[in-house]
């Protein structure tokens, strides 16, 4: 098989100062076909070990090609997925380095066909394995299920033991994110933001993370993401969720796409306090926001030649002190977005 190389510039150079002014530079590298997904090999996030999965069926790596960087078909297959007993056929099983070892969605469901994760398929149940290698289920009842493909695992209320973190959807209502702990009794949901109040209405989380440099983390997630999306900030404390500020204009999700990590969380205007990328209500430009001291402020805005279509990367460049966005575009393209503060070379 000829391999095409597709071929663009990507010279970097060390990053000279925090990106804190300034334009960011984005450049792109023509698929031929619509990416789907993007992946990293386990524990290695660097460009080097990017995997592209597109539309059809190909799965690209980036590898140097002098001073450039060239798309090639991958030499590798894709690590075969080896799923519990139980869990959804696309489930992700999430790891915890505290009192959870282990969390994944399970027993399918078709009560509720709303199909936002492109099958009617959705979970009955949470499972999670204790670092005693117990395992808990929590089972909801016939009006909700877990619209979800991922139980985030996260300590968010800085108590030492970790919560599981999962979108809950009612029949009727809609959905709402749930916080649950493991407790002695078992897995017992502790708080749930209001349900959204209509039926086949969703939200996605965005992130976790110390958002507003007060200590504590907060949960990023997007509400509505494809009719208006509103991302919200929301504390976990003393068992009770409440919400810290809320912003229009955003989305992180495709409707239909299994792709969920649309949003990346990273310290990127160089004030030590994380700051998260988004795509804007579109999906066709990416927005750099701060919510230092609690107030939302726009870093930057990055305008996009398309759609993104795939999960939003913050990793490292050809360079260890270099570190670059990328997406998958609907337009069949790769975007790189490289910060202000960089020098990098025009496309040849």
């Amino acid at each position: 098989m000829t391999r095409a190389l597709l071929t663009f510039v990507f010279a970097a150079v060390l990053l000279q100062a925090p990106a804190v002014a300034g334009e960011w530079t984005l450049q792109t590298i023509d698929l031929k076909s619509k990416p789907q997904s993007l992946s990293l090999k386990t524990g290695k996030n660097k460009l080097n070990f990017l995997r592209i999965t597109t539309a059809r069926g190909e799965r690209l790596a980036l590898q140097a090609c002098g001073a450039d960087l060239c798309a090639v078909p991958a030499l590798r297959p894709a690590p075969r997925r080896v799923l519990p007993a139980g869990a959804l056929p696309d489930a992700l099983v999430s790891r915890g380095k505290k009192n959870i070892t282990a969390a994944y969605l399970g027993d399918p469901t078709e009560r509720y066909p709303h199909g936002v994760l492109g099958d009617r398929i959705e979970a009955g149940s949470l499972y999670v394995v204790d670092r005693q290698k117990r395992q808990y289920k929590l089972m909801l009842d016939a009006h909700s299920v877990f619209e979800d493909l991922s139980a985030r695992i996260a300590d968010v209320d800085k108590d030492g033991a970790d919560e599981i973190i999962v979108v809950k959807s009612y029949l009727r209502k809609g959905a709402a994110l749930a916080v649950i702990e493991l407790d002695r009794p078992g897995l017992t949901i502790k708080a749930e933001t209001p349900a959204i109040g209509r039926q086949f209405r969703w939200l996605n989380p965005a992130g976790i993370a110390d958002f507003d440099g007060d200590g504590w983390p907060e949960i990023a997630l997007v509400v509505t993401p494809h009719i208006g999306g509103t991302l919200q900030l929301w504390s976990y404390r003393d068992k009770k969720l409440d919400l810290e500020l809320s912003l229009d204009d955003v989305s992180n999700h495709a409707k239909g796409s299994r792709v969920l990590d649309m949003a990346a969380a990273a310290d990127f205007d160089g004030d030590n306090i994380t700051d998260l990328a988004i795509p804007d209500g579109s999906r066709r430009g990416i927005r750099i926001l701060s919510f230092a001291g609690g107030k939302a402020r726009e870093v930057a805005r990055i305008a996009s030649p398309g759609e993104v279509v795939t999960e939003l990367l913050w990793v490292r460049g050809r360079e260890k002190n270099i570190r670059v966005l990328v997406c998958g575009l609907e337009t069949g393209q790769l975007a790189i977005m490289t910060p202000p503060g960089t020098a990098t070379a025009g496309k040849k």
